[in-house]
């Protein structure tokens, strides 16, 4: 029953065409063709003309494929587990544990007690939910964000251990990292290079918007954290990007992007534009009024949107 619900969550009803299937998961409609043609998933319908139309759960069904082939899978080892080995579309289902909505704070909820508790068998299994109905950028934003900075002030409050705490990161950093791999491309939009201040040691904010940006087909050069002046500016000089992007989550940090940010932009042509952000601005919005270059937003999508609107005039 508790499968059975969950499904209903899903309409099979054709209505979406190829392009924004492609649009919706960020997965290349030759891709996903490939997958039906090989291994009959997902199971699109066919208009009197012929085209191609998808359901929700056909969707859902390429977003789980794309999240698992990200992790490492093979296609076909994720289409086995879908299955669990039977002609049943969509068996992976079976790890539902519950038939009550999937709310964004009752996921949060559920991850951050999965998390807190070392399970990363449950923590896969409620991301694996969560992608499966919502796009990938508001699984990010709405759930992954908001609970990590939840867990990062439940320890520093002495709430929750700092193994937890280590724990949880490292199990979103494996998760951005695999979707950062997956999506990355040589030749893009423009080159961003992004980094974070040279004292920070945060980097999961910087990661997810370089996630958010190889998905809408920016170039991307990630540098991480603790990136030395020194040798960010000779990257620069190296690789001439458009766009510097730099991170920090502390007032301490955010200061030093002063100085980051001033080289950066005295620096002979071509000389890129320059962007900040992080948790430091969001939570001290005054800091901006010092620093130099653009304030980015307070979140991936907003960087998304300043990157396009900064380097369309370039």
């Amino acid at each position: 029953m508790a499968q059975q619900h969950f499904l209903a969550q899903f309409s099979d009803k054709p209505r979406y065409n190829t392009k924004a299937v492609a649009q919706e998961t960020g997965v290349p409609a030759d891709t996903f063709r490939a997958w039906e043609r090989r291994y009959g998933v997902p199971r699109p319908q066919r208009t009197e003309g012929g085209h191609r139309l998808y359901s929700e759960r056909d969707i859902a069904t390429i977003r789980w494929l794309r999240d698992r082939t990200a992790e490492g899978l093979t296609i076909s080892q994720a289409i086995a587990l879908m299955t669990d080995g039977t002609e049943s579309s969509l068996g992976w289902l079976n790890t539902a544990v519950d038939t009550e909505p999937h709310t964004w704070d009752r996921l949060n909820s559920r991850l951050y007690a999965a998390l807190i508790d070392f399970d990363a068998t449950r923590a896969e299994q409620i991301l694996g939910e969560a992608f499966a109905i919502y796009p990938l950028e508001d699984v990010f934003l709405k759930l992954v964000q908001p609970m990590m900075i939840e867990i990062g002030e439940q320890w520093h409050s002495g709430k929750i251990s700092v193994t937890a705490e280590h724990f949880a990161t490292q199990f979103i950093r494996r998760k951005l990292s695999g979707l950062f791999n997956t999506y990355n491309i040589t030749d893009g939009r423009g080159l961003v290079m992004i980094g974070c201040a040279p004292s920070e040691q945060h980097d999961l904010g910087a990661l997810m918007i370089a996630v958010f940006l190889v998905r809408h087909g920016w170039q991307v050069v990630y540098l991480g954290s603790e990136v030395p002046m020194r040798d960010l500016i000779e990257t620069i000089r190296q690789l001439q990007p458009d766009l510097v992007c730099m991170a920090a989550s502390t007032t301490e940090t955010a200061i030093q992007l002063l100085e980051v940010g001033r080289s950066v932009l005295a620096m002979a042509s071509p000389t890129p534009a320059f962007g900040y952000g992080g948790r430091a601005f969001n939570m001290n919005p005054q800091l901006t009024n010092r620093m130099p270059g653009t304030f980015l937003g307070r979140d991936a999508q907003e960087v998304v949107d300043a990157v396009a609107d900064i380097l369309s005039g370039r």
